[in-house]
């Protein structure tokens, strides 16, 4: 009886104590849902706002609304653990909204930039890759403005973490869904992306050539058409960088028919009938766009050769066969033998100028470019061809001494220009070639808004273009 009695009196008092203590609020623990329910709701996981229970949906959607807040912020570092919770359990929000991808992108990117440990920043690179994966399957209506961006990333930022082909093929993508509405920070990578690979033979001419003829009528339509003044400046950089690629593809085998070259460059010969070089130039690429042998423009330039070019000299001979044949590091080697043993200056000269518009178009060595005009230049006076050259090959530079647009990329057209006054000053015979390149470049300089947005530079002031250029100029706008 009394053991009784002191078991009843020792539950009441643990009753009582356990009242009186006070309460510890327990924690909310997370999960993640099962397999089976993610499937059930949807099978990619792409779950919303509206597909989680009471709850939990409360509690995801506080985390979504607060992570934001921080966002904008641009306290990155706060907003991860709320973000990543929506992310595991709602990335698709009400089912309109994407949000959570792009911003699950920029922390991400503010990760990586705030450390320099290169294999922590490759795991951020290869997560992100895994959000562009889940933002496809989730949105597949965003696709080309996802592919684009992830494109972009990794062909200026995240350089080796995927192939050049996998780039393409996500820009190329992109802008065949978009066509005239593409942004304009994909045509520069798609576009070199698309020489680069043609050139290496890992795509074919026909794929090539499809993908140039959409990107140019892309540029052209924005160039034309875009209102908003700074984004048609933008386009007008693109446009520069895409009429040069269209000049390099000149030099690729097959890339143009016969009628293109003629079109475009046939009337060079019928202005200098007597130019050995321009009938040389000419007739290779004639015959090398797949001119049919009757065709009386192709007779016409090689009679012209017959009777005006022909040589005996091994040097020469040496030097136009390597041409005929691609060979191009060969014909620069006979045509610096032949200038060695020449005793004409002016030969020289012609031989030197040609040494460098060979490493112009062929081998794209732009500083042996123009140490061979400069040279060309000593050897006869007042002759401003090889100034026109150099000024190419400064005007050619805005995608090897900067991103391909902006002001880093613009500034090369101010000494590109200099130079081409230069040449029409000192010699009349290239007022006409300078004049077009000038007019075809003077709206490819910097803006007056990009000058004034740089306080250590205005119009007038001296600037000097880096990279391997190193000259001095003078700041001018774009009218």
């Amino acid at each position: 009886m009394k053991r009784n009695t002191f078991l009843a009196m020792l539950l009441l008092g643990l009753f009582f104590w356990a009242s009186c203590t006070p309460k510890v609020k327990e924690p909310i623990v997370t999960t993640k849902p099962k397999k089976e329910i993610v499937k059930e709701l949807d099978p990619n996981g792409c779950i919303r706002f509206d597909e989680l229970g009471i709850e939990k949906a409360d509690r995801v959607t506080d985390n979504y609304n607060l992570y934001r807040d921080r966002i904008k912020e641009k306290d990155f570092k706060k907003a991860y653990p709320r973000w990543k919770d929506v992310y595991q359990n709602a990335p698709k929000t009400n089912g309109r909204i994407d949000y959570v991808f792009r911003d699950g992108l920029k922390i991400y990117t503010d990760f990586i930039e705030n450390t320099t440990d290169t294999i922590l920043q490759a795991k951020y690179v290869d997560t992100m890759a895994m959000i562009y994966e889940k933002a496809l399957i989730c949105f597949p209506e965003k696709k080309s403005y996802y592919l684009s961006k992830q494109g972009y990333e990794y062909f200026y930022k995240y350089k080796n973490r995927v192939t050049d082909e996998e780039i393409y093929s996500m820009l190329k993508t992109a802008v065949e869904a978009d066509g005239n509405e593409s942004r304009v920070s994909t045509i520069i990578p798609l576009s070199s992306l698309n020489y680069r690979l043609y050139s290496e033979e890992k795509i074919g001419i026909e794929d090539a050539k499809t993908v140039m003829e959409n990107v140019n009528k892309i540029v052209k339509h924005n160039v034309e058409n875009t209102i908003n003044k700074k984004e048609k400046n933008a386009w007008t950089q693109v446009e520069q960088y895409t009429l040069e690629l269209s000049d390099r593809y000149e030099n690729s085998q097959g890339f143009y028919d016969c009628d293109y070259f003629i079109t475009k460059h046939y009337s060079a010969y019928e202005s200098n009938p007597d130019d050995c070089e321009v009938i040389e130039d000419l007739y290779r690429k004639l015959k090398r766009s797949g001119c049919e042998k009757e065709n009386p423009k192709l007779v016409a330039l090689a009679d012209a050769y017959r009777s005006k070019c022909r040589t005996v000299n091994p040097d020469l001979l040496c030097g136009k066969e390597a041409l005929e044949n691609d060979q191009f590091s060969k014909a620069i080697e006979c045509y610096e033998r032949y200038v060695s043993s020449a005793d004409n200056p002016e030969q020289k000269a012609t031989f030197l100028l040609r040494i460098a518009k060979i490493h112009y178009a062929h081998t794209r060595q732009y500083s042996k470019a123009r140490a061979a005009a400069q040279d060309a230049m000593k050897y006869k006076s007042n002759w401003g061809e090889p100034l026109v050259l150099i000024g190419k090959l400064y005007a050619s530079s805005g995608s090897l001494c900067g991103p391909g647009t902006g002001f880093d990329s613009q500034v090369v057209t101010w000494v590109a220009i200099d130079k081409w006054n230069e040449a029409k000053r000192i010699d009349s015979s290239v007022s006409s070639e300078a004049n077009n390149l000038i007019g075809r470049y003077e709206k490819y300089m910097p803006s007056k808004a990009d000058i004034f947005s740089r306080p250590d530079i205005k119009e007038g002031s001296t600037f000097k273009v880096k990279c391997w250029i190193q000259e001095t100029t003078k700041v001018r706008a774009a009218q």
